[in-house]
């Protein structure tokens, strides 16, 4: 018994000692290799400026990888250019290191997205990152939005399912140019109208608390205090009434009284989200006629074709240049109103036949951008007939699943297409569309560049989905 005791002692001295030479050895491995590194880094000198332009090309992951191979590369990559457009996403910000706000300081990251954050928490974030302009409260409560007078370089702020009894602490934030409301849970209308009308350096305001709606004149009013607001979001809900006569904007130029032709807003942007008709009556949109972009998301599909007012809201729209619409009465109804100003189109779920697909073809013949993901009644080549249809196309977003390979090759013919972008959800490139993408680069001499479509971006609504 105790020559196995003292056998099982012998063996674990010798394993512990393999170990320790293991380790030993993996360590000089690594010093050598990265002493290599260093050195061919210093034979081989390119200029910093054109590291940093290749590292622009990379995604975070990557960025992140080749960070961790050298001192040299470290530094390089935590250059503020290389993280001008990230969006860091902060869950605790008590479990930030030092390290962790160095790097941080060293990036300069303006835009985050906060989960959950008290209001000492905040004080922190304002005093290690002062120069955050963007900010992201998700499911965030009162003393969190006291806390924002703290960052005084705030630009942009995003309100997702929180929860706000008052909204008069949005009066200190004086330079805000851009305020979201998404699925709030807020003060009384009234309250809410007041804290919006103090923030006249507004350009854009995404409103989404449906169940808060502004009644008509209230809106007027505050439109008429938010003088350089360019782009707006509604969003309708249950308790929104139809609005028989009423006009949404006022009318513009001539037509406004004297007192607020100089202060009524030129909207570029309009987006109604989870809207159906007849909450808004034909005439709604017709003080807009600078506008260029319009959204208009239907809440479900809409077979009652007289109830449709989109297509009289066209027609008041001569400089319109992008359409997005989604789900609502099908193409056919409004394909021949659409203004041949248009070149950036999106479709997604709307019903259509073929014939309202040839009708819109030849409304807007000078097409650059087409996002068509219709529903169709019947099994039509449609892809296949898209070069003949909008031959000027240099961007196009479809679907890949159960379209025949040679229509989709035969998109080629585009000559003007630049970018293609499939819209099926996959977690990476399977063979059937690596096989597509490489036969595609041949046939176009590696023009077109074939995207997977990604996640959304950590700031967009959560409104926006369809």
């Amino acid at each position: 018994m105790l020559t196995a005791e003292l056998n099982v002692a012998v063996i674990n001295i010798v394993l512990n000692r393999k170990l320790k030479y293991i380790f030993i050895t993996l360590s000089i491995i690594y010093l050598v290799y990265a002493t290599v590194i260093e050195k061919m880094m210093e034979e081989f000198r390119l200029p910093e400026e054109v590291w940093v332009h290749v590292f622009q090309f990379l995604s975070t992951p990557d960025k992140l990888s080749v960070r961790s191979s050298c001192r040299f590369f470290m530094r390089l990559i935590d250059r503020p250019v290389l993280w001008k457009n990230t969006t860091l996403y902060i869950e605790k910000i008590n479990s930030f290191t030092s390290h962790s706000w160095r790097t941080l300081s060293n990036r300069k990251i303006t835009s985050v997205v906060v989960l959950k954050t008290n209001g000492k928490e905040w004080k922190q974030l304002a005093l290690r990152l002062p120069w955050i302009h963007s900010i992201t409260l998700d499911v965030c409560c009162a003393n969190a939005l006291n806390s924002l007078s703290e960052f005084k370089n705030l630009t942009r702020l995003v309100l997702r399912r929180c929860i706000c009894p008052s909204l008069t602490s949005l009066s200190a934030l004086r330079e805000l140019s851009h305020l979201s409301l998404c699925e709030v849970v807020c003060a009384p209308t009234s309250d809410i109208i007041n804290a919006l009308s103090q923030l006249t350096t507004l350009t854009s305001l995404h409103y989404h608390a449906c169940s808060k709606p502004i009644p008509t004149a209230a809106f007027h009013n505050l439109l008429q205090r938010l003088p350089k607001l360019k782009q707006l979001s509604l969003k309708m809900g249950p308790n929104h009434g139809p609005v028989s006569k009423d006009a949404l904007f006022l009318p513009q130029g001539n037509h406004m009284p004297e007192g607020s032709r100089c202060r009524v807003p030129a909207l570029i942007s309009l987006e109604l989200l989870n809207y159906m008709d007849p909450i808004l009556s034909p005439v709604a949109l017709q003080g807009l006629p600078s506008l260029k972009f319009l959204t208009v998301q239907y809440r479900d599909w809409s077979p009652k074709s007289k109830l449709c007012h989109l297509k009289t809201w066209l027609s008041t729209m001569p400089l319109l240049s992008k359409l997005n619409i989604s789900l609502g009465p099908p193409l056919g109804v409004y394909a021949n109103s659409v203004p041949a100003t248009v070149q950036h189109l999106s479709l997604k779920g709307v019903t259509a036949e073929f014939k309202a697909l040839r009708d819109l073809a030849h409304r807007v013949p000078d097409l650059l951008h087409l996002h068509l993901d219709l529903c169709f009644h019947k099994t039509q080549r449609v892809i296949a007939e898209v070069p003949w249809l909008f031959p000027k196309l240099q961007s196009l977003a479809i679907r890949h699943y159960k379209v025949p390979v040679e229509e989709l090759l035969g998109l080629a013919q585009l000559s003007h297409l630049k970018h293609l972008v499939i819209l099926d959800p996959t977690t990476g490139p399977n063979s059937a569309l690596m096989d597509l993408t490489q036969k595609m680069h041949i046939q176009t001499n590696y023009r077109v560049i074939i995207h997977l479509s990604g996640p959304e971006h950590p700031n967009a609504c959560l409104c926006a989905n369809y």
